[in-house]
């Protein structure tokens, strides 16, 4: 595994250095996922999660944006730390309507059985590394016993060569596309402290028209004050909270 991602210049070299030492160990499959947004908004919602593939059947994606949000396998992540077997999470009976459709949606094409290895990582972030199988005749618990290891280091490895290689910015992922230009930039300022006239001044706009920038960004925010806004909008990742308070 080492000596195949030593030899790759960018992010999806490394990908098909994965899935190629996946396939060793009997997977059809891979995936790789990574997180720069705080996973879970509230008790309820979930940060979308992008998945970077290989070998998956065509047309899979055509709805799954639909289910980015709802990935049990993504929700499952935050258990723990160690590989787990989907047909695990498949079974739990604490799974949603929505969890469930995501998981059959990914069974109707084949892709019901693989692991996962959750790679967790400082402030709340983390990146995923799944292996599948979609042959019918594949003795799945053995293929899971034998390289539940193997693949978790695999994993490690691969996560850090992107990382210490500089590839990590070549990931797909998903961002929140919320606020409008001028919301962001009156949120933002009002993260500084600042209060709508000085807002006003700043960018040169009526008083009302801050207000209203604000107050529009609070409805898209679902949050009750301008200060509960801001805080969603830093934990959402909309609004850069190292840079806003140091």
């Amino acid at each position: 595994m080492r000596g195949k991602l030593r030899d790759c210049q960018d992010f999806q070299q490394c990908l098909d250095a994965l899935h190629e030492s996946a396939s060793d160990l009997g997977f059809t499959q891979v995936l790789y996922a990574r997180q720069v947004l705080k996973p879970q908004i509230d008790n309820e919602r979930w940060a979308p999660l992008r998945l970077n593939v290989r070998n998956f059947p065509q047309g899979w994606e055509n709805i799954w944006r639909e289910y980015e949000c709802h990935d049990p396998y993504y929700h499952a992540c935050f258990e723990g730390t160690l590989p787990f077997d989907w047909a695990k999470v498949q079974s739990n009976e604490r799974l949603n309507d929505k969890e469930r459709a995501a998981w059959k949606y990914l069974a109707d094409f084949g892709l019901a059985r693989g692991m996962t290895i959750p790679i967790h990582l400082p402030k709340g972030k983390f990146a995923v590394v799944s292996a599948i199988v979609d042959k019918s005749n594949a003795n799945w618990s053995s293929i899971y016993d034998d390289n539940r290891e193997n693949m978790f280091h695999m994993a490690h490895i691969f996560h850090n060569t992107i990382t210490t290689q500089g590839y990590a910015d070549q990931v797909e992922v998903a961002l929140p596309n919320i606020l409008s230009p001028r919301e962001h930039e009156c949120l933002g300022w009002a993260a500084m402290g600042k209060t709508s006239p000085e807002i006003a001044i700043i960018l040169d706009r009526s008083v009302e028209t801050v207000r209203l920038h604000i107050k529009n960004a609070m409805l898209k925010l679902d949050a009750s004050t301008r200060t509960h806004a801001v805080a969603k909008a830093v934990h959402l990742g909309v609004l850069e909270g190292d840079r806003l308070f140091a």
